[in-house]
């Protein structure tokens, strides 16, 4: 009882199970198939056409059923097939996921190869599968040693292109070819010894569409957000980072840094925890326009952008607010911060200088502000005293700028 369990009840109920799956598969996808954006899920539906022929002839065609003609002979090419298909398929699909199918005229090439696979299958005489006594040639084990290395190449194309997907779809159609490549595997080990590796075979089968079925009907039907227009959630994201991204250095404008900096200010009153507010301005970006020209202007602005990204952590907001203003809100520092992010700043200018050979002088006024939670201030009460800071910096250096030239006069 055991071994009918094995041998014959256990594959025909996973290969019935199969059966079903695939036609699921094809109907929904077909179905939907003015939804889907990408047609990689409905190329591999369509495919599912002839794998349901070939699953079919196999069941049929158990020897111990006894209904077809050289049942064994049959059944061996129909999994031949089955699998060449399904490994045909997903190595072809990833090219699918930036290209589009043709459906209809698809379809129609698929039902033409599914028929002449299936005269194939029934009518050519002579032994092209191996009996699993007949170990000599191989061609058994190498078909489906064949079959699991295109599987293999389709992953890995699938993963070349995966960003396409949705992350939870990618991880389930990835999970489905993984255990695809095993079912290669049982059914290889299958042919050279008669084992329960081919029940393994069936149930790898079973469980990789299975897989399949619910990254496309499933999660087809319960987030069909992401899966049918994802590209418009991106396109929203894409336009919210170009409205707040300053187009000529890409750091954030003044609306980036207030949305931006609003969130933090709400964590630090939660934490308790300070921040600094860099306030920092470009000195004579207006005489480098006036005598050199707008083009060297922005080349300025674009050079201290990079000077700032350089000096301030990734999480620190870095934002151009106007004109030849930047701001940086630098998350987590307080005052014993202050002199360590100057120095920092001011030695990659000098690195600049020394380095650049650019026919400009690069120069930066700098007010520094506190950002303390407990003293309840607002954003814009914090950046003005940053202003205010900056602009007595800038008095300064103009001050110390004009008495260096007049010394140098004497």
């Amino acid at each position: 009882m055991s071994r009918l369990w094995g041998d014959v009840l256990c594959p025909t109920l996973l290969e019935v199970f199969s059966i079903a799956l695939l036609t699921a598969i094809f109907m929904f996808a077909w179905n939907a198939r003015s939804f889907l954006e990408i047609d990689y899920f409905l190329l591999f539906a369509v495919a599912c056409i002839p794998m349901v022929a070939f699953e079919t002839i196999h069941l049929i065609s158990q020897p111990s059923f006894d209904i077809v003609p050289n049942g064994a002979e049959v059944a061996g090419r129909a999994v031949l097939a089955s699998r060449a298909a399904s490994a045909g398929v997903l190595f072809a699909a990833p090219s699918y996921l930036i290209r589009r199918v043709r459906p209809v005229p698809t379809l129609l090439a698929f039902v033409a190869l599914a028929a002449v696979a299936v005269l194939a299958i029934l009518l050519i005489p002579g032994s092209v599968y191996l009996d699993r006594t007949d170990t000599i040639s191989g061609l058994g084990v190498t078909a489906h040693c064949i079959y699991a290395c295109v599987l293999i190449v389709g992953l890995l194309r699938l993963n070349a292109r995966g960003h396409m997907l949705h992350h939870d779809v990618l991880t389930l159609v990835r999970a489905s070819i993984i255990i695809a490549i095993a079912a290669d595997i049982g059914f290889a080990a299958s042919v050279i010894s008669a084992s329960a590796a081919h029940t393994v075979g069936h149930l790898c089968v079973a469980a990789s569409l299975y897989l399949m079925y619910k990254a496309i009907v499933e999660i087809g039907l319960t987030k069909p957000y992401d899966l049918m227009f994802r590209n418009l959630k991106e396109a929203e994201e894409h336009v919210w980072d170009i409205s707040i991204r300053d187009d000529l250095t890409g750091l954030y404008n003044r609306r980036g840094f207030f949305s931006l900096a609003e969130q933090q200010i709400r964590l630090s009153q939660r934490t308790g925890r300070n921040m600094l507010l860099f306030y920092c301005d470009v000195d004579s970006l207006k005489d480098i326009n006036d005598t050199m020209g707008h083009s060297r202007g922005d080349m300025v602005l674009r050079d201290v952008a990079d000077i700032l990204r350089q000096t301030f952590r990734d999480s620190d907001i870095v934002a151009r607010t106007g004109g030849d203003e930047f701001v940086v809100l630098a998350i987590e520092s307080d005052n014993r911060s202050v002199e360590t992010l100057r120095a920092r700043l001011a030695a990659n200018l000098l690195a600049f200088e020394e380095s650049a050979a650019k026919p400009y002088t690069l120069g930066l006024s700098i007010g520094v502000a506190t950002y303390d939670p407990l003293l309840e201030e607002t954003l814009d009460q914090t950046l003005s005293r940053a202003d205010s800071l900056m602009y007595r910096n800038k008095q300064a250096r103009k001050r110390a700028r004009q008495l260096e030239r007049s010394d140098l006069q004497k």
